[in-house]
């Protein structure tokens, strides 16, 4: 455990490391959202003829986003790493990996109730780090609150809606993927240079 220095300035750590690495974050937020909502369109606009391209397509999108989870917990500071992204990384790869090897018969029931239990940690986790900066007095987290309340309120239409076909499945995943995608997209647009 790293011990506490009130004569180090954590906030301002955070805002350096932010503003460091803004760009690069923006820039392949808009590029994962891009695909994301491409691959959500094509499976919705193809939900037979190309199912299994775009399982795939999906199955790696997945796994992309759970991998990148890692690396966003991994390069906060300390003081600002939150547990939430770590569970939501693994249960990406988790529906990736299932996405990839099972068949959809099978998983059309364990994939709809993981993706929902993934976006409400994933909303839970945003909502919960944009407190935590707007206690820092850190601007501009109302599009990191916005996008965990949408991840929140999707999360309740796939718990309630009926999973019975793998053509369900397909919607749903691509509800899944275009949400995302948005939400990545507004989330992008929030990116604001940081300053005290």
């Amino acid at each position: 455990m790293r011990w506490f220095d009130s004569d180090f300035d954590y906030v301002q750590e955070l805002i350096d490391t932010w503003n460091n690495r803004r760009k690069r974050v923006r820039t392949a937020y808009f590029i994962l959202a891009a695909l994301l909502v491409l691959a959500g369109i094509l499976t919705a606009v193809f939900p037979v003829s190309i199912f299994a391209v775009i399982q795939y397509l999906t199955a790696a999108a997945m796994i992309v986003i759970g991998i990148y989870h890692f690396i966003a917990y991994s390069s906060m500071t300390y003081y600002f790493k939150d547990g939430m992204l770590i569970m939501s990384g693994i249960l990406n790869i988790l529906i990736g990996v299932m996405l990839f090897f099972m068949p959809v018969a099978l998983t059309v029931q364990v994939v709809t109730f993981m993706l929902a239990f993934l976006l409400i940690f994933s909303g839970a986790q945003k909502i919960s780090f944009a407190s935590r900066l707007k206690y820092f007095r850190i601007p501009h987290t109302g599009s990191l609150t916005f996008s965990g309340v949408l991840n929140i309120i999707l999360a309740v239409i796939f718990l309630l809606l009926p999973f019975m076909s793998a053509l369900a499945l397909n919607y749903i995943l691509a509800a899944y993927l275009i949400i995302t995608g948005a939400a990545l997209f507004v989330e992008a647009l929030g990116m604001h240079k940081l300053s005290m």
